[in-house]
């Protein structure tokens, strides 16, 4: 799956010049979306309509500090790239304080290109990782049964789960959290889940990992690599232990 580009230009010559760029399809961009207007392509990008914005730089009638702005009063979390057509370092400053992720001066070089989008491709990635491990762990948490201290249990629990995002999570990591030894924590939580705390766990990380799979973005080794495992095939043999399929069935 390819990550879509909407590109903010007033001229149409520039946008068949970018899109002819072999190095936006090496790197899996493609260019989807074209505006004169930074508020549409803003409202476009907060609406997820889009992955990432290419600015073409033309003061006075395209102007990259303006979109940049734009983007921040929106809260859309999205990577922003700059070309500019004036070599401006004022200019250029300003965009890198409002976050731009790469700003280039032209005539560059595709290796330049590259770079930025290496650089958008992180930004992207991070954002997806961000957004399917909190639908994950929201489901997870809404299942849990509802006690008389289940908000407290909840919370904490929700604590944990953030802080330890991206790493393989130990019983006595997690016990340790809570201010438990093992195997009171074990009985602590079983009380109150209804469930082992490793198997809660497992079943979290295996519906993150059918998330990451399913959005096209990441192969099986990537995913394994993003929950902590020591390697592809024992992630494998987890993901089969827990869901009776492959990971490669929810690759897209």
């Amino acid at each position: 799956m390819m990550y879509r580009v909407t590109v903010v230009d007033n001229s149409n010559y520039d946008i068949r010049h970018y899109s002819s760029m072999t190095v936006l399809a090496e790197c899996g961009f493609e260019i989807t979306a074209h505006t004169s207007d930074p508020a549409r392509a803003v409202t476009s990008a907060a609406a997820g309509e889009c992955d990432m914005i290419l600015c073409i730089n033309r003061p006075s009638a395209v102007i990259a500090t303006d979109l940049l702005k734009l983007r921040r009063r929106s809260a859309a979390d999205i990577p922003v790239v700059v070309i500019s057509k004036v070599n401006a370092s004022s200019d250029m400053r300003e965009c890198f304080l409002l976050g731009v992720v790469d700003y280039l001066n032209e005539p560059f070089f595709e290796e330049d290109m590259r770079a930025a989008l290496l650089r958008a491709s992180k930004a992207i990635g991070k954002r997806i990782v961000s957004a399917e491990y909190g639908k994950v762990m929201k489901q997870a948490l809404s299942s849990l049964p509802i006690t008389k201290d289940s908000e407290t249990f909840t919370e904490k629990l929700r604590e944990l789960l953030i802080k330890t995002q991206g790493t393989a999570l130990t019983v006595e990591a997690a016990a340790d959290h809570f201010g438990f030894n093992p195997d009171y924590f074990a009985r602590y939580f079983k009380s109150r889940s209804g469930q082992h705390f490793s198997e809660f766990y497992k079943k979290l990380t295996m519906e993150y990992a059918k998330l990451l799979l399913s959005s096209g973005h990441y192969k099986v080794g990537e995913v394994s690599e993003l929950l902590g495992f020591a390697s592809p095939d024992y992630f494998s043999r987890v993901f089969r232990k827990v869901t009776g399929s492959l990971p490669s069935q929810y690759k897209k």
